[in-house]
C-alpha cells in the first residue's frame, strides 16, 4: 500500500509534463515574437525555460512543432468563441456572420502574440486543400466526422465559410462564389486584427465601435443593396 507521502509526490509528478509544456510554449512564444523564428534556436528556448535541451526536444521536434502548438492554443480559444457565438441561435444569416466576425476579431485582439504566430507565420495547418473542401461538405451534410480528420484551424474556417454559405444561400450576396467570398471576409477581419495588435499606440478610436464599423464596412460591400 503507498504511503500518502508517496501518493502525493505521484500526483505531483502526473501535473509536471503538461505544465512544463505549457511553460516552454510561453517562453517560446514570448521569443518568437520579440526576436523572431529565424533568430530563436531550440537551444536558447531550452535555457529561457530552465530546461535541458534533451528535454525540450523530448516534447517538441523542432521549431515548426512549437509553432504548431502555439497554433492549435490560440483555435481552441478561436473555436470555443465561434462556437459560443453560434449556439446564440441568430435566425438572420447576415447577423450570424457579422457575429462571427466580431468574435474571431475580438478574439484575436485579446490574443495578440498567438494571433501573430498562427496567422502572420506560415503554419501549414492553414493550406486550403481538397481535405478542407471536403471537410466542409461533410459538416454541412452533418456527417459525424472522425476525431482524427478533424484540425481546430479546419473546424474555425469551417464555421466562417458555412455562414457566408448561408447568407449566399439566402440569395442576398452579389458574389456567389462561397470560397472566395469566404476569404474576403477573412481578409477583412484579420486586416482590422493586424493593424491593431501590431501599432497599439496608435491611438485607435473605441474598438467596439471600430469593429462594429469595420465588420460592417466589408459585409455591405459584398451584400445586394
Amino acid at each position: 500500500m503507498k504511503s500518502r507521502a508517496t501518493k502525493t509526490k505521484t500526483a505531483k509528478r502526473r501535473i509536471e509534463g503538461p505544465a512544463r509544456r505549457a511553460q516552454i510554449l510561453r517562453v517560446a512564444g514570448d521569443m518568437f515574437s520579440k526576436d523572431g523564428i529565424d533568430a530563436t534556436s531550440m537551444r536558447r528556448i531550452a535555457a529561457k525555460a530552465g530546461v535541458t535541451a534533451t528535454l525540450l526536444y523530448k516534447h517538441f521536434a523542432d521549431k515548426d512543432a512549437l509553432l504548431s502548438a502555439i497554433g492549435d492554443a490560440f483555435f481552441e480559444k478561436l473555436n470555443a468563441d465561434l462556437e459560443q457565438t453560434s449556439i446564440k441561435g441568430l435566425k438572420d444569416p447576415v447577423a450570424r456572420l457579422r457575429a462571427l466576425m466580431h468574435a474571431y476579431v475580438r478574439c484575436g485582439i485579446a490574443n495578440p502574440r498567438e494571433y501573430h504566430l498562427t496567422f502572420m507565420t506560415a503554419l501549414p495547418q492553414l493550406r486550403r486543400d481538397a481535405k478542407m473542401k471536403n471537410f466542409r461538405e461533410r459538416m454541412r451534410r452533418g456527417e459525424a466526422i472522425p476525431a482524427e480528420e478533424i484540425t481546430l484551424g479546419m473546424m474555425c474556417f469551417a464555421r466562417l465559410e458555412q455562414a457566408v454559405a448561408d447568407v449566399v444561400d439566402a440569395k442576398l450576396t452579389r458574389v456567389k462564389d462561397v470560397a472566395a467570398l469566404a476569404e474576403a471576409v477573412w481578409a477583412g477581419g484579420h486586416g482590422l486584427v493586424s493593424l491593431i495588435i501590431t501599432h497599439r499606440d496608435f491611438g485607435f478610436t473605441n474598438v467596439d465601435r471600430l469593429i462594429e464599423i469595420s465588420t460592417d464596412l466589408f459585409l455591405h460591400g459584398a451584400l445586394k443593396d
